[in-house]
């Protein structure tokens, strides 16, 4: 076992996975190796819990010394246990409101229930391309907003045509969010909300708390927009070969691989095996 026990947190899109949504064969070796001395390997992803629960079981990344951070930050989860360790959500007027700040600017939006199915008013091919994306199931209809009965952990807002849209949407609406949400991209196309207070970088911290692991024992590793509080939370951020700039620029460290080429192995072997 380890003398010193660390923790990586790695995002799955871009990152952990590769383009065909596989895990590069040197890198589950590394994380093998590093679950047997002792460290802890965290899925750190906005999906949804069940599809990042379903990734998790398709690797074998459901055993002890894994975990899982689902929403950007909303959900913490311990697939060993089948326990959710922490829950965040958006009061049902501020997703009332959203829905309709949406609806009024003519762009898709769905929010999920407590079963983690997509919660939206219309089917668009914004909503196939995620169904296919995150392998989950959708209700549509008009009040879909209105006829939540729980608090869901977050809303996205979808366009796959145009990143200004996007972007004049969420300063439109930055006045009467910012003491309520939390916003930020996770791609060019996905414009993502969670709860005041809640990132990827939250996470980090709460986990490392309930683990009882020091901040500087945690490493994370990710590509884009929403990795950055992640990536600064962490003592050692790092980003793949190709990552976007933005997560680049706020990375300690830039892998000589892509996520095709196994980058997080790379940083597994750099900072989590290296003592």
């Amino acid at each position: 076992m380890a003398d010193v026990r660390k923790i990586l947190f790695s995002d799955l899109d871009g990152t952990l996975l590769d383009n065909n949504k596989e895990i590069e064969k040197g890198t589950r070796k590394a994380i093998d190796e590093m679950l047997a001395q002792g460290h802890i390997f965290t899925i750190c992803t906005g999906r949804p819990l069940s599809s990042a629960k379903m990734v998790a079981s398709q690797f074998g990344l459901n055993r002890e010394g894994c975990y899982i951070v689902a929403y950007n930050g909303g959900v913490l989860y311990d697939p060993s246990n089948h326990e959710i360790i922490s829950y965040a959500s958006i009061p049902l007027a501020v997703v009332r409101r959203m829905f309709q700040a949406a609806a009024d600017a003519g762009l898709y939006i769905h929010t999920y229930d407590h079963s983690d199915t997509v919660i939206t008013s219309r089917h668009t091919a914004e909503l196939d391309a995620y169904l296919r994306h995150t392998k989950m199931s959708a209700r549509t209809g008009e009040d879909a907003a209105a006829g939540l009965a729980d608090e869901p952990a977050k809303m996205i807002v979808i366009n796959m045509d145009s990143f200004d849209r996007l972007k004049a949407f969420q300063e439109q609406n930055a006045g009467w969010t910012k003491n309520q949400l939390n916003s930020f991209f996770s791609c060019e196309q996905y414009l993502e909300y969670c709860p005041a207070g809640i990132s990827k970088g939250s996470a980090v911290s709460k986990l490392c708390e309930y683990l009882g692991i020091p901040a500087e024992a945690s490493v994370a590793a990710g590509d884009e927009r929403n990795d950055i509080s992640m990536l600064k939370a962490a003592q050692i951020g790092a980003v793949p070969a190709g990552a976007h700039p933005e997560a680049a620029a706020a990375a300690d460290v830039c892998c000589v691989r892509d996520n095709n080429e196994g980058a997080v192995g790379e940083i597994i072997q750099k900072y989590i095996l290296c003592t």
